[in-house]
């Protein structure tokens, strides 16, 4: 029996890719629901997300593990609007959208050097392999985010108008101590592909995936004390309530705090966390489908977006929905949290002020993993003991093609052991 703990991405690709094979498995999760920190809430016919979280086009480890087509996938547009100076600036994706070159390069946003600067990065990108970008990640030569920006020439204006509000919103992280080998490869997969959302809200994706296992392959409300470790191979695990399931495959597929729990160790460095407040309005905020971007330093949202824009079923017929993401939440409630954000949104559209309702905050203590420059190198065993994988956003980037894959790379790890 092989036995998966975490019925997050990573242990629903792994458990996935078994059955695929006729490989039984036991999958096995504290939780109440699968999907890990995928999660949806409902209330009052709108639909919250637990976080912003999208899928991309260009996560090519989706498709195998989902149908992507049954999930309705309402998609965005490929660029934002900067709000800036009290004007509003459309930067558009000009691989989507070429005839939006134009606009880009004689727009007020930043400088024509940043402009030339950011197609030379995007195109050095592009043209880059995933593998080769994500090699970045374990070298000892990588640098933060804003160190490399800053070394490839870019101003301090290209900084606070575009890199920090959009990639300190993917990365959770306004300063941009992020990995810079990370941050190239978001800006790849953000270039070549397209953000999108299931129509059913983004818990509906692991939901897929779970529906497709075999009955009582999947076992939630099950915490583990104890992994059972025997003349250094795996042999199964013990439950809270004492009971034991023996193995003869672990496939660790927790977040990092819980995976280093569970082996006794100091986990990294702190994740990051965020939170997402929810506003609904009778009066449309703004049309175009994209997340709006205000300038770093003017307030506490990096970024926020009119949901229904782009997925209309997220809310009532009369209403629309205006999802907010704060990464400075800690010292105010709720409520608090609220009005200031709804006093910054309104900044940016006044007419709008008065429509906006405050709805729900949804705060996510921990939403991605830390990923300092060489973050890849991080390991939870200095030896693996036999018959154990790890698996998780964490190992090489905090996204949902990272989870996906990371758990299809465990099955496979296992598989190639059953091998005669």
């Amino acid at each position: 029996m092989i036995v998966i703990v975490g019925a997050g991405l990573a242990g629903l690709a792994c458990a996935t890719e078994l059955h695929r094979h006729g490989k039984p498995f036991l999958l096995l999760d504290a939780g109440d629901t699968p999907g890990g920190r995928l999660r949806t809430s409902f209330r009052d016919g709108f639909t919250l997300d637990h976080g912003f979280q999208v899928v991309l086009s260009s996560y090519s480890a989706v498709s195998k593990v989902v149908d992507i087509e049954s999930l309705q996938p309402r998609y965005f547009e490929s660029g934002a609007l900067l709000a800036h100076e009290g004007r509003l600036t459309h930067l558009a994706n000009p691989l989507r959208h070429p005839g939006a070159l134009f606009e880009n390069l004689t727009s007020s946003a930043f400088s024509l050097r940043d402009k030339l600067l950011l197609g030379t990065l995007v195109t050095r990108a592009v043209m880059s392999s995933d593998a080769e970008l994500l090699s970045r990640c374990k070298s000892t030569q990588d640098l933060s985010t804003q160190d490399f920006l800053r070394r490839f020439g870019f101003s301090a204006l290209f900084v606070a108008r575009f890199a920090e509000p959009f990639f300190g919103g993917v990365l959770l992280d306004s300063d941009l101590g992020t990995s810079a080998g990370l941050f190239l490869y978001y800006l790849k997969k953000f270039t070549t592909g397209r953000a999108w959302l299931p129509a059913g809200g983004i818990a509906a994706l692991p939901a897929q995936m779970a529906s497709a296992l075999p009955p009582d392959s999947l076992r939630l409300r099950m915490r583990i004390k104890a992994l059972d470790i025997k003349n250094d191979c795996a042999s199964g695990v013990t439950l809270d309530n004492g009971e034991h399931i023996a193995a003869s495959s672990i496939v660790l597929a927790l977040d990092e705090p819980s995976l280093f729990h569970l082996l006794g160790r100091h986990a990294p460095a702190p994740a990051r966390g965020v939170a997402v407040v929810y506003f609904k309005s009778r009066q449309s905020v703004y049309p175009n489908p994209c997340l709006v971007l205000p300038e770093s330093g003017s307030g506490r949202v990096r970024h926020f977006a009119q949901v229904t824009n782009v997925a209309p079923e997220f809310a009532p017929p009369e209403f629309h929905l205006i999802s907010a993401s704060v990464l400075d939440f800690s010292d105010l409630s709720d409520e608090s949290l609220g009005h200031v954000v709804k006093k910054e949104i309104a900044a940016v559209f006044p007419n709008t002020s008065h429509s906006l309702e405050y709805l729900q905050t949804i705060r996510v203590p921990y939403a991605v993993p830390s990923q300092p420059p060489g973050f890849a190198n991080r390991k939870p065993f200095a030896d693996m003991p036999k018959g154990l994988y790890a698996s998780g956003d964490w190992a090489s980037g905090a996204s949902i093609q990272s989870a996906i894959s990371s758990g299809l790379d465990s099955a496979h790890s296992i598989l190639n052991s059953l091998c005669p």
